[in-house]
């Protein structure tokens, strides 16, 4: 399948099409050797042709989610039609006490302390008071002009939205997407733009190794909120964060016990984040890298 026929499948015009094609990120990820294997799978282009055409009847539903995950199983698991499964593995107790965030400057020490206090007052003013996980994430965005937007937002879950998810998934469920809030608050831009502009960050060009230290300088933030037993106060528990956009990886995981403390979170989790679980004693990973 080629890129240009996939992106026309979710209901693309030729103009947008090539608009599309000319982003950067989509030329990287296209460059990826793991999707132009995925996308000479017939499995996975049966499936993308039936996304396209839920699609073109007016939308994805509830229940076509899952019916398409339905379709994957049946096809082996997303993880096997995406070529994985070969695997290195990596200790994740090793890989956390390795994991040292830090400011290494003032201008990250500056954009440490923002992310702190818009994380306090963010979380203050969450009006449930069951919450039970909190997570923050970065992404891009665009406006209504097309103008690429960075947001740094955090999303929460409550108990009550965890027991829905717990009968109708039969398990935990630690991806944002499906939590009470997905995206309840964004970090004001001034912060984050003085700080992007202080390290010279070309977000075209330096986008992984930005978002690699967003998420550092928000572990050094979280870090020092759970110091001063900051969500104890507010909830009367430790409530766990997860620093990382929804694709989980190893480095989500590295990030959430160092962080946390591995207590706070399940087996779902660390297999989320590409771990399988070894007899309840190590985790180790089974996925190809960390960031």
């Amino acid at each position: 399948m080629d890129i240009r026929d996939l992106i026309r499948q979710f209901g693309f015009g030729d103009d947008d099409t090539d608009e599309i094609m000319q982003d950067p990120q989509i030329q990287s990820m296209i460059a990826q050797p793991e999707l132009q294997q995925a996308l000479e799978n017939p499995q996975i282009a049966s499936l993308f042709g039936k996304v396209g055409g839920m699609l073109a009847q007016g939308g994805i539903m509830p229940d076509d989610v899952d019916s398409l995950l339905s379709d994957a199983d049946a096809m082996g698991g997303l993880e096997t039609l995406l070529g994985g499964g070969e695997y290195d593995e990596i200790d994740l107790d090793e890989a956390a006490a390795a994991y040292q965030p830090a400011a290494e400057d003032a201008a990250d020490r500056k954009f440490a302390d923002a992310l702190k206090s818009w994380i306090a007052q963010t979380v203050q003013e969450i009006p449930a008071r069951d919450v039970c996980m909190l997570e923050i994430g970065f992404h891009a965005a665009f406006d209504e002009t097309d103008q690429v937007r960075y947001e740094i937002w955090l999303a929460y879950n409550t108990e009550e939205t965890r027991r829905k998810n717990r009968e109708r998934f039969g398990t935990e469920v630690w991806n944002w997407i499906n939590w009470t809030d997905g995206q309840f608050r964004l970090l004001p831009d001034e912060p984050f733009a003085a700080w992007r502009q202080s390290q010279g960050y070309d977000e075209d060009n330096d986008g992984d190794e930005m978002i690699a230290r967003i998420y550092d300088l928000a572990a050094v933030a979280v870090t020092e909120l759970h110091s001063a037993q900051f969500t104890e106060q507010i909830f009367g528990k430790k409530i766990p964060f997860i620093i990382e956009d929804f694709e989980y990886s190893p480095q989500t995981a590295v990030r959430a016990v160092k962080v946390n403390g591995a207590e706070l979170f399940d087996k779902q989790f660390f297999a989320d984040c590409g771990f399988a679980d070894d007899d309840g004693e190590d985790t180790e990973s089974s996925t190809r890298s960390a960031e």
